[in-house]
């Protein structure tokens, strides 16, 4: 009997961490990035030792999928985190809303005022995902971005530059019948792919032209147990952390903030990640 107590109460325990606990568990990764990659350094738990007003901070989010289980409010960490970093750019990759025909109205103007929470002085940008598709749900999500001062990029590219540095950004709607994957590259000096799901880089013919390409798509498997880490279409080879695609392009994979199927997460907790990147200049005098 005290067996059976035992063995039902850690059960309960583990769904209460999964379902209640885990999801909430936001987890802050920061990556000190130079232009060439033979060194990326995680330095989540010292980043104020790598803080440089010359470095340019991008804040990358992914896979948020509102819905009736994960309601606006709950980005609130989110919005404290990038207030704290003071990114310099904010990226969403894509599945905003998880379905389109469950979603709460209601929640619209809420989801619009959070969102418009998120600043950034170079500015928001954002693709969509497959789960922002469904149900043609699209073109909600694309006024929900617009009325929240975001600029979607629906397979097309954005320039922009300030004093500390020039980006060229392609955004790539990985679920559109009319997307392409090849982009010239520009004069920029730091070249971004922005694309939801991670194994679509195979696609892109010219990778080797861009410094740094962003995705999430498959929630680092959402529920990892010994033995099996759950992969979906799109996200097969690349699954969650950094990968070196070429000499001088990394790819970074999101574990995402949300959940979708089950509003659950076991050993991967919801993240944000932040990318320091060196400018040139500071790279050649090292």
């Amino acid at each position: 009997m005290l067996t059976f107590i035992f063995i039902f109460s850690f059960l309960v325990g583990l769904l209460f961490y999964a379902f209640i606990i885990e999801p909430r568990r936001l987890k802050q990764r920061h990556y000190l990035i130079k232009k060439e990659k033979q060194t990326v350094l995680d330095i989540s738990k010292a980043y104020d030792l790598y803080q440089n007003e010359q470095n340019v901070v991008v804040a990358h989010i992914s896979d948020l999928h509102f819905s009736r289980w994960f309601k606006p409010q709950r980005i609130n960490r989110i919005i404290r985190s990038t207030i704290l970093n003071k990114p310099d750019l904010i990226i969403i990759t894509g599945d905003l809303i998880d379905n389109y025909r469950k979603w709460p109205h209601r929640s619209t103007s809420r989801l619009i005022e959070k969102l418009k929470k998120l600043n950034a002085p170079m500015g928001k940008i954002a693709v969509l995902g497959n789960h922002d598709h469904l149900n043609d749900g699209q073109y909600f999500v694309n006024e929900v971005y617009e009325n929240a001062n975001f600029t979607l990029l629906d397979n097309e590219s954005v320039f922009g530059s300030d004093e500390k540095t020039s980006m060229n950004i392609v955004g790539i709607d990985s679920a559109s019948k009319s997307a392409h994957y090849h982009y010239e590259p520009t004069l920029a000096e730091w070249q971004i792919l922005l694309i939801h799901e991670p194994d679509y880089v195979s696609r892109v013919d010219n990778i080797r032209d861009y410094d740094l390409v962003l995705s999430g798509h498959s929630h680092g498997g959402q529920i990892r147990v010994p033995f099996y880490r759950a992969k979906t279409k799109g996200a097969l080879k690349y699954t969650d952390g950094l990968y070196l695609l070429a000499a001088n392009t990394l790819l970074s994979v999101s574990n995402g903030v949300g959940t979708t199927a089950i509003p659950a997460r076991f050993a991967v907790p919801p993240e944000i990640t932040y990318y320091h990147l060196v400018p040139a200049e500071k790279h050649a005098v090292a």
